[in-house]
């Protein structure tokens, strides 16, 4: 049985640890950076790899974000490409288990990556052997508008306890405490990720998105709690 060829990695990363080829061949990668800045820069790296690496063509595939959701289910069963962008951590799994990604502990090896994306190491790592390579991060911020705080004549919670009663003060004033965008569904579950990972920690938290702890349990309905 032929091994799929797909691989988590996003980067064309990937790409430079592969072993130069004396023939012309074919590198393609499916991605949903269809986003105007994140498209040019991956448009920047395939025209430096190309130069880099002249017996290489790259062939990328871009599809919006919602579609690739639904796409890379059927693209990794019937036409695997070698490079495909996904997310990390317990969203990978299931393509793991089913023998969709490739494992890519070599590279991570001979390039030293546990050193250098450390921090990284843990979310690309299932039963000990790494599935991706990261290319990028973002993170996820709650922000706060100086305007109002001043307003509501408030500062800067250092606390839980202080949040709490800073909103309040905005209640006083006539402004929402917190608000989030929720035309997709994901911003409000990065919500509850931000609070359960405070409440219950890192383990408890990824126990619970691999199905190995219920939804019911008290240690969630606590989450919901503090979320109210």
């Amino acid at each position: 049985m032929t091994m799929p060829r797909t691989t988590a990695l996003t980067a064309l990363m990937a790409a430079l640890a592969l072993p130069a080829m004396a023939q012309q061949r074919d590198l393609t990668l499916f991605t949903d950076a269809s986003d105007p800045a994140p498209k040019a820069a991956f448009e920047q790296l395939v025209k430096g790899f190309e130069e880099e690496n002249p017996d290489v063509k790259v062939t990328v595939n871009t599809f919006d974000h919602e579609g690739y959701k639904t796409a890379i289910r059927n693209f990794l069963t019937a036409d695997s490409p070698d490079l495909a962008n996904w997310y990390a951590g317990n969203r990978m799994a299931p393509f793991v288990n089913a023998g969709q990604f490739t494992d890519v502990s070599d590279v991570w090896e001979e390039n030293g990556l546990k050193e250098s994306l450390a921090p990284a190491l843990s979310s690309m790592t299932i039963d000990d052997k790494q599935w991706g390579v990261p290319y990028t991060y973002y993170q996820w911020g709650i922000y706060y508008n100086k305007d109002v705080y001043k307003q509501a004549g408030v500062e800067v919670p250092k606390t839980w306890d202080d949040f709490i009663a800073n909103c309040e003060k905005f209640k006083e004033v006539g402004v929402d405490c917190l608000t989030t965008g929720t035309k997709a569904l994901w911003p409000a579950a990065g919500i509850f990720d931000y609070l359960n990972l405070r409440t219950n920690g890192y383990d408890f938290h990824m126990q619970l998105t691999n199905g190995e702890i219920p939804w019911t349990d008290d240690r969630v309905r606590k989450v919901f709690a503090e979320w109210a």
